[in-house]
């Protein structure tokens, strides 16, 4: 490890098609000399879902783990045998007991709920997972208690528009007291330390953590001679890592911690003097705790980081209509005709010239609330939409349109300036399907105080199409941001349809795919033509090469 400064990175904020009613939701974008806080915990839960070993009662034993959880507020939880299966997955049972505020992730080494498997649980607002994978290069399966390899999280401490980058490698190591194990114990200690000290982690913030079935300072197996940690030769290695729980003391078993955090020295200066501990406070309102929860006690260290960005006060924004309840606080004005927006259950915000089997001229228009985005760097807008009875190309573009004003206030729209926006997808104007409007870019102009979007109707006594709108996303943003918004780029280019995305790239290039919450859906080291269906609509991250991309998929 080298010694540097924390990169604090800018974040850009996204916001997904939220099936909810209209909100909006503001993000802090700039701390000024701020020091944010951040909590870590590594956690062995016993057998978790395995209803052969451990705790007998898999129910309680969940619902005190939540507990415990809740009770010692950390953003992230290091989890050690974790089962996982097909048919029933412990971690996503874990994250909907929290809450949505919380996601998880599980790389298992087995896929078996009675496999000792390491995840995670993080909170969203402060965690965003970039990737997870088995550290299979970390030495050799029998090393590694036959296959049981430490899993590698990237994340993103999410601090305000900042971001900062932290490796979290979660390992559960061979256990016993036998020689033999201390000598798999000890081996798989030494190549993971090669691989860390290697040109890949060098110089990032790494956090190593987990049950390390033994100590720091000296050894659980009686027998071994000298009595040396198999972990000496990170505790020796000062220049490059700091060993954070050597002080520790488990009185249950009158011997130091086997549960233990080991952090990068690119991460001394940010420890929180006198945080490390062991969570006896949390785990004590649990009745029987060591029968009827885990026989580890959660570790835990905190990190302060600094966060500078500049002295703006500016919040991002995050704002959504979808249509599902009503109008919302859209505001409708006919221009001519007497057919107007309406809205139905199932398809939004509606209008049509169409009535009673006859087309009527009509100039219909759908306005927005104002919004203040005088002190925002960048604002896009997205929407489904459907349209039928409007099939000819130049009447979709002619008749279906957006437009954007920083000047109206109220009645007929004439009465303030209009920009006209492009809508990238049109719908083929021959059925009831909806699709994803693409990202509107606002222009920079209009990133004024009293900003309003209006969809403006227009039909004619020989063609009155029907326009449907729903699952609205207005996101504005305090500073630019290194996602860009445009899916092409030099070397590969990106498309979406049909909830699939479509990278064609002119070279093969490592490729993943996550969702607003970090987590990975996609990951392959080299890939250079693929498609990758998507579950659910919303906004993704696709990451190709050292370019990163913002898609909306519908």
């Amino acid at each position: 490890m080298y010694k540097g400064k924390n990169i604090i990175i800018v974040l850009f904020v996204l916001a997904g098609f939220l099936k909810t009613q209209s909100g909006i939701s503001q993000t802090r974008s700039n701390i000024i000399q701020a020091t944010d806080e951040f909590k870590f915990t590594t956690w062995n839960t016993e057998w978790l879902s395995c209803s052969e070993n451990g705790p007998t009662n898999d129910e309680l034993q969940i619902n005190n783990i939540v507990a415990v959880i809740k009770t010692m507020n950390s953003d992230l939880i290091a989890l050690q045998e974790v089962g996982t299966s097909n048919t029933y997955t412990t971690i996503d049972t874990l994250v909907r007991r929290l809450g949505n505020e919380w996601a998880g992730s599980i790389i298992p080494s087995s896929n078996s709920n009675c496999g000792q498997n390491e995840g995670i649980i993080y909170k969203k607002s402060r965690v965003q997972l970039v990737s997870a994978s088995l550290m299979n290069d970390a030495g050799s399966s029998y090393d590694w208690s036959s296959g049981r390899y430490p899993v590698l999280y990237n994340v993103n401490l999410i601090s305000g528009s900042s971001i900062i980058p932290v490796s979290f490698v979660n390992i559960h190591a061979k256990a016993m007291g036998d020689e033999t194990s201390y000598s798999r114990r000890k081996s798989a200690s030494e190549s993971l330390k090669l691989l860390l000290d290697g040109n890949i982690y060098n110089a990032k913030n790494v956090i190593l953590l987990g049950d390390f079935n033994d100590y720091l300072t000296g050894t659980q197996c009686s027998s071994c001679s000298p009595g040396d940690s198999p972990y000496k030769n990170f505790v020796e290695d000062t220049n490059n890592y700091k060993c954070l729980t050597t002080g520790l003391y488990d009185p249950a078993y009158s011997s130091p911690v086997i549960d233990n955090i080991i952090i990068s020295n690119e991460l001394v200066d940010n420890l929180l003097q006198n945080s490390i501990k062991r969570e006896t406070q949390a785990t004590q309102g649990i009745t029987n705790y060591t029968s009827t929860t885990s026989d580890h006690v959660p570790v835990s260290a905190s990190f302060t980081f600094e966060v500078q960005n500049g002295g703006s006060s500016c919040e991002n924004l995050d704002y959504s209509e979808t249509f599902s309840t009503g109008l919302g606080n859209f505001i409708f004005y006919n221009v001519t005709g007497d057919q107007t927006w309406y809205w139905r259950l199932s398809y939004g915000a509606c209008t049509s010239g169409y009535s009673a089997g006859i087309n009527y001229p009509n100039e219909n228009w759908l306005i927005s609330p104002a919004f203040d985005l005088s002190d925002k760097a960048s604002a896009s807008l997205a929407f489904n939409h459907a349209l039928n009875y409007c099939p000819n190309e130049s009447d979709k573009l002619a008749n279906q349109t957006l437009w954007v004003s920083a000047n109206y206030n109220s009645g007929a729209p004439s009465s303030a300036t209009w920009t006209q926006l492009t809508i990238p997808t049109m719908p083929s104007g021959s059925n009831w399907t909806f699709v994803g409007s693409g990202t509107v870019e606002l222009p920079g102009q209009m990133l004024q105080n009293n900003v309003r979007f209006a969809f403006k109707y227009l039909s004619t006594s020989s063609l009155a199409g029907t326009w449907e709108i729903k699952d609205l996303v207005l996101n504005a943003d305090c500073v630019s941001t290194g996602i860009p918004t445009k899916t092409t780029s030099d070397k590969n280019k990106i498309l979406v349809s049909n909830r699939k995305i479509q990278i064609a790239g002119e070279t093969a290039e490592p490729v993943i795919v996550f969702d607003i919450t970090g987590r990975v859906l996609f990951s392959a080291s080299l890939v250079q033509n693929i498609e990758i269906s998507v579950a659910t609509s919303g906004v993704y991250i696709v990451r190709a090469g050292t370019r990163i991309d913002k898609v909306i998929v519908n």
